[in-house]
């Protein structure tokens, strides 16, 4: 009797400790609301869940990477609706997001030598350049260049680290590809809610007082942006997804994610055509094309080959399906004489012109203050109109050169991996999935400013830091096979 009458104190005594401190703190949240303001109150509310939120963050730092990876592609579509400094608060996030993996490994067996890869050298390598940037005398000061940095070098390397020493398992792999095709989805019905309901005030005020009017309301219809940044990042993003989840659906296993995968390529190629962008029917064209030279079977990939010259001859050899604007506007892309494409020409001829004695170009902090009064204020005029041509402006023929080379060295490199270093089918598949949407962005790349834009910033280098884990992740399932 007495040990029983213990046992109950002892189980007593812990709820009555948090039903007391459950009570003080319920007495703090009605006293700060009364006294302070029910904003300050809901701060009180949330210390708890932000706390608990952090633990668990700690213990699993893999979910503050997920957490990053889909404020990655929302957050453009949240500056939209509330006022914030959307690059400062990705940099916050992802500085988090590290310092919970550094204090992780303190009482974690974490290894950081799958970090150490070529593509760890090539990012750096890259950095380094940036960091040479700064000695150029036409850079217009280091806060400039520090705001430029971020996107063009440092994202690119922060990925690699995150991704190789975070996605350590193969399932790592599978939960990314989940939140990327759900995100997808999402993306492409708020396409499809613009298309077919209308756009809401917020959208209203950015098209006709921000300016997006002048390039999503033209004469050939209407561009649709999603909850991203414009139209061509949208529909650049979107063909990537097509790419990426049409190949995985046939190489997955598991059912369930077959159906998801299908389905997120069905909404990125339908995100890719009501984008309106022209620039972006290159992603498949080129993600395709590349899988043909992946492939390890025969069949996948002469079926693959015969798709791309069937939709190339639709596009470029036939007036099927002129009278829709969005089949109108994409066979424009495969004309050498359309005027946009000869104004895009035209452009970097004076681009050309302005960079003839700037081997080094104009700086990269370029253009972030461009000065009425100097000299150079009509070349800041100049719209880019492409990554590669934005790299160009900012490091000169010198850092394009580079860039170009490290940048297909990446690539030329994950191919190998892929080719020759994978054995397990079914993460050959995804690997070469990855690998070919992104090697249909970079593609892309020469018609938007894509890769310095959220999502596809942070997205492109996860999916090619992927690829250079793929021989750990080989190496797994290898011995998950021998075990079972």
């Amino acid at each position: 009797m007495e040990s029983k009458i213990k046992h109950i104190v002892e189980l007593s005594i812990p709820k009555i400790v948090i039903y007391t401190i459950f009570a003080i703190y319920v007495y703090i949240f009605y006293r700060t609301s009364l006294r302070v303001g029910y904003i300050y109150g809901i701060i009180i509310a949330l210390i708890p869940l932000i706390s608990i939120s952090g633990f668990l963050l700690l213990k699993k730092p893999i979910w503050s990477f997920i957490i990053l990876f889909i404020l990655n592609y929302i957050v453009m579509g949240a500056s939209r609706y509330i006022t914030f400094p959307s690059s400062i608060f990705m940099d916050a996030s992802m500085a988090l997001c590290l310092v919970f993996l550094i204090i992780n490994s303190t009482y974690a067996n974490i290894s950081i030598n799958r970090c150490i890869n070529p593509l760890l050298i090539i990012t750096l390598i890259w950095l380094l350049f940036c960091i040479l940037e700064l000695l150029n005398p036409k850079e217009p000061g280091f806060n400039d260049w520090l705001t430029k940095v971020r996107g063009v070098a440092i994202y690119p390397l922060m990925m690699v680290i995150l991704v190789s020493i975070l996605l350590f398992k193969y399932k790592h792999i599978k939960w990314i590809l989940i939140t990327w095709a759900i995100l997808t989805v999402l993306a492409a019905f708020k396409g499809y809610w613009q298309k077919n309901h209308g756009f809401d005030s917020t959208e209203l005020t950015w098209l006709y007082v921000g300016g997006g009017a002048r390039t999503h309301l033209i004469s050939t219809g209407i561009r649709y942006f999603s909850f991203f940044s414009d139209a061509g990042n949208f529909g650049s993003s979107m063909g990537f997804s097509l790419v990426v989840f049409s190949i995985t659906a046939f190489y997955i296993k598991n059912k369930s994610l077959k159906i998801l995968f299908l389905i997120a390529a069905l909404a990125g190629g339908y995100g890719m055509l009501i984008s309106g962008t022209r620039g972006a029917l290159i992603v498949p064209f080129a993600g395709y094309a590349t899988f043909v030279i992946l492939s390890k079977k025969l069949k996948p990939a002469l079926s693959m080959l015969v798709m791309i010259i069937l939709a190339f001859c639709f596009f470029n050899f036939t007036t099927i399906g002129n009278s829709n604007s969005l089949i109108r506007r994409m066979r424009s892309a495969f004309d050498m004489n359309d005027a946009s494409f000869n104004v895009r020409l035209e452009n970097q001829k004076k681009l050309k012109e302005h960079l003839k004695d700037l081997p080094f170009g104009a700086g990269l902090g370029f253009g972030s203050t461009p000065d009425k009064l100097s000299k150079d204020y009509e070349f800041s005029t100049i719209p880019s109109d492409s990554w590669f041509v934005r790299i160009w402006i900012q490091t000169g023929i010198v850092g394009l050169t580079l860039y170009i080379i490290l940048i297909f060295l990446a690539i030329a490199l994950g191919g190998y991996i892929v080719l020759f270093k994978i054995k397990n089918k079914e993460l050959l598949g995804i690997l070469s999935a990855i690998l070919a949407g992104a090697v249909g962005l970079t593609t892309s790349a020469y018609g938007n400013e894509l890769l310095g834009q959220f999502p596809n910033c942070y997205l492109y280098f996860i999916c090619i830091s992927i690829v250079y884990m793929g021989k750990y992740y080989d190496k797994e399932l290898e011995e998950h096979e021998q075990l079972t």
